[in-house]
C-alpha cells in the first residue's frame, strides 16, 4: 500500500496542510504538504514520509488552525498496513 492509498482510504478526500518549516533560528516560506491524514481528536498529522517537517514548525490545519510542531518521528512500515510515514505531534 502507498502512502496516497492509505491517506484515501482514511479520508473522504486527500487533506492538505500548510507548513512553515522552522531551520534554526528561521522559519521557511509556508508550503502545502499533502495528502495528510489529520486526527483531530489526538492532534496527530500523519504525512508523506519525505516531508520535511522538522519540531517547532508552524502547521497550518484545514480548520484554519495554527500550531507548533511539538515533535516529529519517521515511522518505516515493518509490514503493517500503515505505510511509512512522518508522525507530527503537535501542541
Amino acid at each position: 500500500m502507498t502512502w496516497l492509498e492509505f491517506a484515501l482510504l482514511h479520508t473522504s478526500a486527500p487533506t492538505t496542510v500548510r507548513v512553515s518549516a522552522r531551520h534554526g533560528d528561521r522559519f521557511a516560506e509556508p508550503t502545502l504538504v499533502g495528502p495528510c491524514v489529520v486526527d483531530h481528536r489526538r492532534t496527530i498529522v500523519f504525512c508523506p514520509p519525505d516531508a520535511d517537517v522538522p519540531p517547532g514548525s508552524l502547521v497550518t490545519l484545514p480548520t484554519g488552525r495554527t500550531t507548533r510542531v511539538r515533535s516529529a518521528c519517521h515511522l518505516d512500515a515493518h509490514g503493517y498496513q500503515l505505510p511509512g510515514h512522518l508522525q507530527l505531534d503537535l501542541e
